[in-house]
């Protein structure tokens, strides 16, 4: 099985490096650092069996906290994943299934973010979330 892994933020701006921080922590997976997400994901994503796409995410839950979807099968929170992002991962995945261009599997990971102030290092409770998460891929 190939794997794809997405890691998608900005690294300057406190926890909404999370993503990107995931896919640099993890081995054995094909890694893709973005600044933002875009539509050409979808095409870059191919053969890969098995996507990942790691994201921040504010929905107002504990800093720190992971979300789950099965992009296949979940309805994705379009305004959860806010950020500077051109094209987020619900949009992605919106228009992935519109042009037929689905992974067998696509799972997204949304880490719940505290702060963004540009130049501030991510919190405690982000970073912790980025290593298990890391952590848990690397298993897989």
């Amino acid at each position: 099985m190939t794997r794809r892994l997405f890691g998608i933020g900005n690294p300057d701006r406190g926890d909404d490096a999370a993503g990107i921080a995931v896919a640099q922590a993890v081995v054995g997976w094909e890694s893709e650092v973005r600044n933002t997400g875009s539509p050409d994901m979808i095409e870059s994503w191919f053969p890969y069996d098995e996507v990942v796409i790691v994201d921040a995410m504010s929905s107002g839950a504990p800093p720190g906290q992971v979300h789950v979807f099965d992009g296949r099968r979940d309805v994705i929170p379009s305004g959860a994943f806010t950020s500077t992002h051109s094209f987020g991962p619900a949009e992605i995945v919106a228009l992935a299934g519109v042009l037929d261009r689905m992974p067998s599997t696509l799972t997204l990971y949304g880490i719940e973010i505290g702060h963004t102030e540009f130049g501030e290092p991510m919190s405690a409770a982000v970073q912790s979330a980025v290593t298990a998460l890391a952590e848990e891929l690397r298993r897989a």
